[in-house]
Protein backbone atom coordinates (compact mmCIF):
# COMPACT_ATOMS: atom_id res chain seq x y z
CA UNK A 1 0.00 0.00 0.00
CA UNK A 2 1.46 3.42 -1.24
CA UNK A 3 -0.52 6.60 0.87
CA UNK A 4 0.46 10.01 -0.32
CA UNK A 5 0.05 12.31 2.98
CA UNK A 6 0.24 16.25 2.83
CA UNK A 7 1.39 17.83 5.68
CA UNK A 8 2.53 21.77 7.07
CA UNK A 9 5.28 22.91 8.74
CA UNK A 10 3.86 25.27 10.93
CA UNK A 11 2.40 23.77 13.52
CA UNK A 12 1.74 20.51 15.57
CA UNK A 13 0.53 18.35 12.46
CA UNK A 14 4.11 18.53 11.51
CA UNK A 15 5.11 16.41 14.65
CA UNK A 16 1.90 14.32 14.51
CA UNK A 17 2.82 13.48 10.81
CA UNK A 18 6.65 12.55 11.53
CA UNK A 19 5.54 10.25 14.22
CA UNK A 20 2.57 8.71 12.31
CA UNK A 21 4.98 8.32 9.09
CA UNK A 22 7.26 6.58 11.38
CA UNK A 23 4.70 4.38 12.35
CA UNK A 24 3.88 3.40 9.03
CA UNK A 25 7.42 2.82 7.56
CA UNK A 26 7.58 0.52 10.50
CA UNK A 27 4.73 -1.25 9.11
CA UNK A 28 6.04 -2.16 5.83
CA UNK A 29 3.44 0.74 4.30
CA UNK A 30 5.19 2.98 1.19
CA UNK A 31 4.83 6.72 2.08
CA UNK A 32 5.27 9.87 0.34
CA UNK A 33 4.93 12.92 2.32
CA UNK A 34 3.90 16.31 1.07
CA UNK A 35 4.86 19.48 2.79
CA UNK A 36 3.57 22.90 2.44
CA UNK A 37 4.29 25.93 4.46
CA UNK A 38 7.37 28.19 5.50
CA UNK A 39 10.99 26.41 5.30
CA UNK A 40 12.42 23.64 6.84
CA UNK A 41 14.00 24.33 10.20
CA UNK A 42 17.35 22.56 11.04
CA UNK A 43 14.90 20.42 14.05
CA UNK A 44 12.17 19.74 10.63
CA UNK A 45 15.07 18.28 8.67
CA UNK A 46 16.27 16.51 11.75
CA UNK A 47 12.56 15.14 11.99
CA UNK A 48 12.71 13.58 8.86
CA UNK A 49 16.14 11.04 9.81
CA UNK A 50 13.30 9.28 11.36
CA UNK A 51 11.27 8.44 8.60
CA UNK A 52 14.00 6.77 6.62
CA UNK A 53 12.55 5.38 3.19
CA UNK A 54 9.68 8.36 3.15
CA UNK A 55 10.03 9.85 0.02
CA UNK A 56 9.29 13.72 0.40
CA UNK A 57 8.74 16.55 -1.21
CA UNK A 58 8.39 20.65 0.31
CA UNK A 59 6.78 23.79 -1.10
CA UNK A 60 7.37 27.20 0.66
CA UNK A 61 3.91 28.79 0.18
CA UNK A 62 1.18 30.66 1.93
CA UNK A 63 -1.19 28.17 4.18
CA UNK A 64 -5.13 28.01 3.63
CA UNK A 65 -5.57 29.80 7.26
CA UNK A 66 -3.33 32.67 6.51
CA UNK A 67 -3.84 35.61 5.45
CA UNK A 68 -4.89 35.77 1.44
CA UNK A 69 -3.44 32.64 1.01
CA UNK A 70 -5.38 31.41 -2.27
CA UNK A 71 -2.55 32.25 -4.89
CA UNK A 72 -0.36 29.96 -3.17
CA UNK A 73 -2.77 27.53 -2.38
CA UNK A 74 -4.02 27.26 -6.31
CA UNK A 75 -0.75 27.13 -7.25
CA UNK A 76 0.69 24.56 -4.55
CA UNK A 77 -2.55 22.32 -6.05
CA UNK A 78 -1.25 22.41 -8.89
CA UNK A 79 2.00 20.78 -7.39
CA UNK A 80 0.43 18.48 -5.48
CA UNK A 81 -1.46 17.10 -9.14
CA UNK A 82 1.89 16.60 -10.31
CA UNK A 83 3.65 14.79 -7.66
CA UNK A 84 0.36 12.26 -7.73
CA UNK A 85 0.66 11.90 -11.26
CA UNK A 86 4.44 10.99 -10.96
CA UNK A 87 3.65 8.67 -7.48
CA UNK A 88 0.50 7.37 -8.22
CA UNK A 89 -0.49 6.44 -4.76
CA UNK A 90 -3.60 4.38 -3.73
CA UNK A 91 -4.93 6.87 -0.91
CA UNK A 92 -4.29 10.37 -0.49
CA UNK A 93 -4.60 11.13 3.57
CA UNK A 94 -5.16 15.00 4.33
CA UNK A 95 -3.79 17.07 7.13
CA UNK A 96 -5.35 20.14 5.17
CA UNK A 97 -8.63 21.02 3.62
CA UNK A 98 -8.29 23.27 0.24
CA UNK A 99 -6.85 20.26 -1.86
CA UNK A 100 -9.34 17.58 -0.83
CA UNK A 101 -12.09 18.40 -3.39
CA UNK A 102 -9.39 18.25 -6.94
CA UNK A 103 -11.13 14.89 -8.59
CA UNK A 104 -8.45 12.61 -7.38
CA UNK A 105 -9.17 9.03 -8.40
CA UNK A 106 -8.28 7.46 -5.19
CA UNK A 107 -10.09 7.37 -2.03
CA UNK A 108 -9.38 10.19 0.44
CA UNK A 109 -8.96 10.54 4.08
CA UNK A 110 -9.21 13.75 5.70
CA UNK A 111 -7.78 14.78 9.16
CA UNK A 112 -9.15 17.49 10.84
CA UNK A 113 -6.67 18.86 13.10
CA UNK A 114 -8.43 22.23 13.81
CA UNK A 115 -9.79 25.14 11.99
CA UNK A 116 -10.66 28.94 11.93
CA UNK A 117 -14.66 28.39 12.88
CA UNK A 118 -13.59 26.28 15.86
CA UNK A 119 -10.90 28.39 16.98
CA UNK A 120 -12.56 31.91 16.74
CA UNK A 121 -15.27 30.38 18.43
CA UNK A 122 -13.85 29.28 21.20
CA UNK A 123 -11.33 32.17 22.00
CA UNK A 124 -13.22 34.74 20.03
CA UNK A 125 -16.57 34.40 21.51
CA UNK A 126 -18.40 35.69 18.78
CA UNK A 127 -18.76 34.56 15.01
CA UNK A 128 -16.39 34.10 12.25
CA UNK A 129 -16.00 37.53 10.47
CA UNK A 130 -17.44 37.72 7.05
CA UNK A 131 -14.01 37.69 5.76
CA UNK A 132 -13.69 33.87 6.42
CA UNK A 133 -16.81 33.16 4.35
CA UNK A 134 -14.27 31.63 1.44
CA UNK A 135 -12.18 29.54 3.67
CA UNK A 136 -14.75 28.79 5.75
CA UNK A 137 -16.75 27.47 2.43
CA UNK A 138 -13.28 25.54 1.17
CA UNK A 139 -13.63 23.52 4.50
CA UNK A 140 -17.28 22.38 4.62
CA UNK A 141 -16.78 21.60 1.41
CA UNK A 142 -13.89 19.27 2.27
CA UNK A 143 -15.73 17.51 5.46
CA UNK A 144 -18.16 16.69 2.82
CA UNK A 145 -16.06 15.44 -0.17
CA UNK A 146 -13.92 13.24 1.79
CA UNK A 147 -14.35 9.16 2.04
CA UNK A 148 -13.49 9.58 6.08
CA UNK A 149 -13.01 12.39 7.75
CA UNK A 150 -10.98 11.88 11.33
CA UNK A 151 -10.89 13.73 14.43
CA UNK A 152 -8.57 13.50 17.42
CA UNK A 153 -11.02 13.37 19.90
CA UNK A 154 -14.71 13.03 20.36
CA UNK A 155 -15.47 16.57 21.83
CA UNK A 156 -13.91 18.25 18.44
CA UNK A 157 -15.75 16.32 15.92
CA UNK A 158 -18.61 16.99 17.86
CA UNK A 159 -17.81 20.14 17.15
CA UNK A 160 -17.04 20.24 13.85
CA UNK A 161 -19.84 18.50 12.88
CA UNK A 162 -22.08 21.22 14.74
CA UNK A 163 -20.46 24.09 12.41
CA UNK A 164 -20.00 22.14 9.19
CA UNK A 165 -22.83 19.34 9.59
CA UNK A 166 -22.44 15.61 9.84
CA UNK A 167 -20.05 14.11 6.94
CA UNK A 168 -20.86 10.87 5.31
CA UNK A 169 -18.27 8.67 7.44
CA UNK A 170 -16.51 10.02 10.38
CA UNK A 171 -14.46 8.59 13.13
CA UNK A 172 -11.90 9.84 16.00
CA UNK A 173 -8.45 8.45 16.01
CA UNK A 174 -6.46 9.66 18.76
CA UNK A 175 -3.05 11.53 18.45
CA UNK A 176 0.14 9.75 19.87
CA UNK A 177 3.98 9.07 21.13
CA UNK A 178 6.34 6.17 21.02
CA UNK A 179 7.57 5.13 23.77
CA UNK A 180 10.37 6.96 25.46
CA UNK A 181 13.01 6.81 28.51
CA UNK A 182 11.46 8.53 31.35
CA UNK A 183 13.41 10.59 34.18
CA UNK A 184 12.82 10.97 37.87
CA UNK A 185 15.08 13.38 38.72
CA UNK A 186 12.36 15.89 38.21
CA UNK A 187 12.95 19.98 39.85
CA UNK A 188 9.92 21.67 41.66
CA UNK A 189 9.69 24.25 38.25
CA UNK A 190 6.79 24.87 35.87
CA UNK A 191 7.43 24.12 31.84
CA UNK A 192 4.68 25.72 29.39
CA UNK A 193 5.27 25.84 25.09
CA UNK A 194 3.45 27.44 22.42
CA UNK A 195 3.21 29.45 20.26
CA UNK A 196 3.11 32.92 22.48
CA UNK A 197 0.89 35.07 19.86
CA UNK A 198 -1.90 32.06 20.15
CA UNK A 199 -4.77 33.48 21.95
CA UNK A 200 -5.87 29.94 22.31
CA UNK A 201 -2.74 28.59 24.06
CA UNK A 202 -3.60 31.16 26.68
CA UNK A 203 0.14 31.65 27.80
CA UNK A 204 -0.91 35.44 28.89
CA UNK A 205 -2.95 33.79 31.89
CA UNK A 206 0.16 32.00 33.25
CA UNK A 207 2.19 35.46 32.69
CA UNK A 208 -1.25 36.98 34.75
CA UNK A 209 -0.92 34.71 37.55
CA UNK A 210 3.07 34.39 37.19
CA UNK A 211 3.81 37.19 40.21
CA UNK A 212 1.66 35.09 42.86
CA UNK A 213 3.00 31.72 41.96
CA UNK A 214 5.77 30.71 44.44
CA UNK A 215 8.24 28.65 41.35
CA UNK A 216 10.23 29.78 38.71
CA UNK A 217 8.51 29.32 35.23
CA UNK A 218 10.20 28.63 31.93
CA UNK A 219 8.31 28.89 28.82
CA UNK A 220 8.67 28.05 25.45
CA UNK A 221 7.82 29.03 22.08
CA UNK A 222 7.31 31.36 19.23
CA UNK A 223 7.16 34.84 19.95
CA UNK A 224 8.05 37.67 22.36
CA UNK A 225 7.07 39.03 25.63
CA UNK A 226 9.63 42.02 26.24
CA UNK A 227 7.20 43.88 28.06
CA UNK A 228 6.61 41.07 30.73
CA UNK A 229 9.67 41.30 33.38
CA UNK A 230 8.52 39.06 35.76
CA UNK A 231 11.17 37.59 37.77
CA UNK A 232 10.42 34.02 38.04
CA UNK A 233 9.36 33.81 34.28
CA UNK A 234 12.06 32.71 31.79
CA UNK A 235 11.35 32.65 27.87
CA UNK A 236 13.35 30.18 26.04
CA UNK A 237 12.29 30.98 22.19
CA UNK A 238 11.98 27.99 19.69
CA UNK A 239 12.94 24.80 20.94
CA UNK A 240 13.92 21.34 19.21
CA UNK A 241 12.15 18.89 19.70
CA UNK A 242 14.65 17.02 21.76
CA UNK A 243 15.44 20.41 23.46
CA UNK A 244 11.85 19.74 24.71
CA UNK A 245 11.82 16.46 26.20
CA UNK A 246 14.78 17.79 27.97
CA UNK A 247 12.69 20.58 29.40
CA UNK A 248 10.04 18.08 30.01
CA UNK A 249 12.46 15.16 31.69
CA UNK A 250 13.43 17.58 34.30
CA UNK A 251 9.65 19.92 35.57
CA UNK A 252 7.56 18.73 38.09
CA UNK A 253 4.51 20.57 36.50
CA UNK A 254 3.02 21.54 32.82
CA UNK A 255 1.15 24.03 32.50
CA UNK A 256 -1.20 25.20 29.85
CA UNK A 257 -4.34 26.78 30.51
CA UNK A 258 -5.67 26.21 27.10
CA UNK A 259 -9.51 28.17 25.57
CA UNK A 260 -9.40 25.77 22.27
CA UNK A 261 -7.13 22.57 21.95
CA UNK A 262 -8.57 19.62 20.02
CA UNK A 263 -5.99 17.29 21.24
CA UNK A 264 -3.06 18.76 22.95
CA UNK A 265 0.16 17.03 21.75
CA UNK A 266 1.89 18.81 24.20
CA UNK A 267 -0.04 17.68 27.37
CA UNK A 268 0.89 13.78 26.40
CA UNK A 269 4.43 14.84 25.19
CA UNK A 270 4.54 15.77 29.00
CA UNK A 271 2.28 13.59 30.74
CA UNK A 272 4.71 10.48 29.04
CA UNK A 273 7.38 12.74 30.92
CA UNK A 274 5.44 11.97 33.90
CA UNK A 275 4.82 15.71 34.35
CA UNK A 276 1.64 16.99 36.99
CA UNK A 277 -0.73 18.71 34.35
CA UNK A 278 -2.68 21.55 34.46
CA UNK A 279 -4.77 22.88 31.88
CA UNK A 280 -7.48 24.56 30.48
CA UNK A 281 -11.38 23.02 31.89
CA UNK A 282 -12.68 22.38 28.32
CA UNK A 283 -14.46 19.89 26.68
CA UNK A 284 -11.38 17.75 24.77
CA UNK A 285 -9.10 18.15 28.19
CA UNK A 286 -11.77 16.40 29.76
CA UNK A 287 -12.12 13.47 27.64
CA UNK A 288 -8.65 12.78 27.35
CA UNK A 289 -7.11 13.15 30.74
CA UNK A 290 -10.82 12.62 32.91
CA UNK A 291 -8.86 12.68 36.59
CA UNK A 292 -5.59 13.11 35.81
CA UNK A 293 -5.05 16.64 35.20
CA UNK A 294 -5.67 19.51 37.06
CA UNK A 295 -7.89 21.75 35.78
CA UNK A 296 -8.62 25.67 35.61
CA UNK A 297 -10.57 28.39 34.18
CA UNK A 298 -9.50 29.87 31.34
CA UNK A 299 -10.03 33.31 32.43
CA UNK A 300 -9.20 32.88 36.52
CA UNK A 301 -5.35 33.82 36.60
CA UNK A 302 -6.08 33.63 40.98
CA UNK A 303 -6.87 29.92 40.21
CA UNK A 304 -4.31 29.29 38.30
CA UNK A 305 -1.71 30.50 40.90
CA UNK A 306 -3.26 28.42 43.47
CA UNK A 307 -3.32 25.34 41.50
CA UNK A 308 0.21 25.93 41.19
CA UNK A 309 1.39 26.55 44.47
CA UNK A 310 -0.44 23.11 45.93
CA UNK A 311 1.55 21.64 42.84
CA UNK A 312 4.86 23.19 44.08
CA UNK A 313 4.08 23.01 47.71
CA UNK A 314 2.60 19.40 48.18
CA UNK A 315 5.26 16.95 46.71
CA UNK A 316 3.35 13.73 47.53
CA UNK A 317 0.08 15.57 45.58
CA UNK A 318 2.03 16.02 43.04
CA UNK A 319 3.67 12.57 42.50
CA UNK A 320 0.43 11.27 42.43
CA UNK A 321 -1.61 13.45 39.61
CA UNK A 322 2.33 12.86 37.42
CA UNK A 323 2.09 8.85 37.97
CA UNK A 324 -1.63 9.20 37.41
CA UNK A 325 -0.63 11.78 34.06
CA UNK A 326 1.19 9.33 32.83
CA UNK A 327 -0.61 6.19 33.57
CA UNK A 328 -3.24 7.87 31.41
CA UNK A 329 -0.75 8.74 28.49
CA UNK A 330 0.14 4.77 27.82
CA UNK A 331 -3.72 4.77 25.80
CA UNK A 332 -1.95 7.09 23.43
CA UNK A 333 0.61 4.84 21.90
CA UNK A 334 2.25 5.50 18.56
CA UNK A 335 1.02 1.22 17.87
CA UNK A 336 -2.56 1.98 18.10
CA UNK A 337 -2.86 4.86 16.07
CA UNK A 338 -0.44 3.22 13.34
CA UNK A 339 -2.70 0.35 13.52
CA UNK A 340 -6.30 2.21 13.47
CA UNK A 341 -4.92 3.78 10.69
CA UNK A 342 -3.83 1.33 8.60
CA UNK A 343 -6.82 -0.37 9.45
CA UNK A 344 -9.06 2.74 7.86
CA UNK A 345 -6.84 3.21 4.78
CA UNK A 346 -7.47 -0.53 4.29
CA UNK A 347 -11.32 -0.26 4.60
CA UNK A 348 -11.99 2.66 3.03
CA UNK A 349 -9.51 1.29 -0.15
CA UNK A 350 -11.79 -1.76 -0.25
CA UNK A 351 -15.04 0.28 0.18
CA UNK A 352 -14.42 2.17 -2.61
CA UNK A 353 -13.00 -0.89 -4.64
CA UNK A 354 -16.65 -2.31 -4.04
CA UNK A 355 -18.61 1.34 -5.29
CA UNK A 356 -16.53 0.94 -7.93
CA UNK A 357 -17.04 -2.69 -9.34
Amino acid sequence: MKILMTTDTAGGVWHYSIDLVAGLLREQVKVVLVAMGPKLTEAQRADLHQCRGVKFYHKTCKLEWMDSPWNDVEKAGQWLTRIYEKEQPDLIHFNNYAHVNMGWDCPKILVAHSCVSSWWEAVKKEPLPGRFNYYFNVVREAFHGANMVVAPSAAMLSTFQRIYGHPERSTVIYNALAPSKVSTDKQPIIFSMGRLWDEAKNIDLLLKAADNINGKIYIAGAGSREKNNTANVTFLGILSRPEIFGWLNISAIYVLPVKYEPFGLSFLEAASRRCALVGGDIATMRELWGESMCYVEPDNPEALAHTCNTLLSDVKYRNCMAAEAYKRSQRYTLKKKTEQYINLYNNVRHESHTLLT
